[in-house]
């Protein structure tokens, strides 16, 4: 009798334990779920927020202390990047094309901020075959692929994942951009957001086309 009456007791304790933990393991998941949703709340927050104060760029040439060598040696540069169906280029694919080359990240707010006007200064060259526009991340290519519905601006750019960087587009932040002209000179390094869209990019850009 005393060991039915013990057996019944642990099976009582047994029951409870996993109700307690099968409780934890619901609340842990809700909370995990809240969690998401908070970070992107505040993301979008701060993208917004961004996009309310950015300005157009200067579209000033690279500082000469940053940048000693401002010319691309096409033959020697070891800037290799996939597409996203896994394709390999370098920039000996695009010689002779005026380049505008943008680092960023999906978890990059000031990135995500001007990628809008991005995706509307591309869309004004896209049938344009004088100049290419690569948006260069160094994340994985499925952490980039899972990010792109969440953001409309991003679906139809041209994005490229980085397999081997260079020295001469060393930066110290991103986003950070380039304009290159035909004979691989760069022109304009610009870090930070900016409104890309701007019509004095626009008359720049035709103006080496």
């Amino acid at each position: 009798m005393a060991k039915t009456i013990k057996l019944a007791n642990y099976q009582g304790l047994l029951i409870i334990l996993v109700g307690a933990l099968a409780y934890l393991s619901y609340t842990n998941y809700n909370l995990e779920q809240d969690l998401e949703k908070y970070k992107e709340y505040y993301k979008t927050i701060a993208i917004k927020y961004v996009q309310e104060i950015i300005e157009k760029p200067e579209l000033s040439a690279p500082d000469p202390e940053e940048m000693e060598i401002t010319t691309i040696d096409f033959e020697s540069n070891m800037l290799l990047f996939n597409d996203l169906e896994g394709n390999e280029f370098s920039l000996r694919n695009f010689e002779n094309k005026v380049l505008f080359i943008n680092y960023w990240a999906t978890w990059c707010n000031p990135c995500l901020a001007e990628m809008p006007n991005m995706a509307e200064l591309y869309n004004k060259y896209k049938d344009n075959n004088e100049i290419v526009f690569l948006y260069l991340s160094k994340e994985e290519a499925q952490t980039i692929i899972d990010y792109i519905p969440k953001d409309e601006s991003l679906k139809d750019l041209p994005i490229y994942k980085i397999i081997t960087d260079d020295d001469l587009f060393a930066t110290s932040g991103i986003p950070t951009t380039f304009i290159v002209n035909r004979k691989g000179k760069i022109l304009v390094k610009d870090v930070g957001s900016a409104l890309w869209n701007d019509p004095s990019v626009v008359n720049y850009i035709n103006n080496l086309l």
